[in-house]
């Protein structure tokens, strides 16, 4: 899971670089490495299935089942990241430079975006049900952030022509869903610093 956040958010990040430098290698290397996340995600899955089938195999890896539903449900939100990271490369492929003036607005929402499933993330491992309880607040926080972003975003990309506005919508939706993804991560946090009846 630690894997396919690094790989899934560093995806995102290299997809939108690909995306305003105009890089098509860049953008071609990220939609490989969609390969990669789901390799991960068929691995965290075949784990689970198997603690599903096998309750006494939860105790040998050392976890509880309730926590293992929570490492399997956040890796599915990072396994879509990495999904809208490649949709965003293949963008990318499609359209040429994109105005410099939607660049810094992109980066920007890029930033926020991820920091909302790496903050969840951080959530979900602590062994500190209140450093976890805090983190995920503040994840849960940043989608707000992220929403207000979307909508300067999208009031500047309308100006653009209707080729390219259109593309840039799309990323700017990906980049929304990403937090969102996030969002959902951090209510497994939640759920998982939740006092145990």
């Amino acid at each position: 899971i630690t894997r396919m956040r690094l790989v899934s958010l560093t995806m995102l990040e290299d997809a939108v670089d690909a995306l305003v430098e105009d890089d098509d290698e860049l953008a071609q290397d990220v939609i490989e490495r969609d390969d990669d996340v789901d390799r991960l995600w068929y691995m965290v899955s075949r784990v689970f299935r198997t603690l599903l089938r096998n309750p006494s195999a939860a105790a040998e890896i050392g976890f509880p089942r309730d926590t293992c539903f929570d490492f399997q449900s956040s890796a599915r939100q990072l396994e879509r990241i990495a999904d809208h990271a490649t949709k965003i490369a293949r963008l990318a492929l499609e359209v040429d430079a994109i105005p410099e003036s939607a660049a810094e607005p992109l980066r920007r929402l890029l930033s926020e975006a991820s920091q909302v499933p790496e903050t969840a993330m951080d959530a979900l491992l602590t062994d500190d049900p209140d450093e976890a309880s805090e983190l995920a607040s503040e994840a849960r926080r940043g989608i707000e952030e992220v929403d207000a972003t979307v909508r300067e975003v999208d009031q500047q990309i309308y100006e653009f022509e209707a080729q390219k506005a259109q593309a840039l919508g799309l990323v700017v939706d990906s980049l929304s869903r990403t937090a969102d993804y996030g969002g959902n991560i951090a209510e497994s946090a939640l759920q998982k610093a939740a006092p145990r009846p």
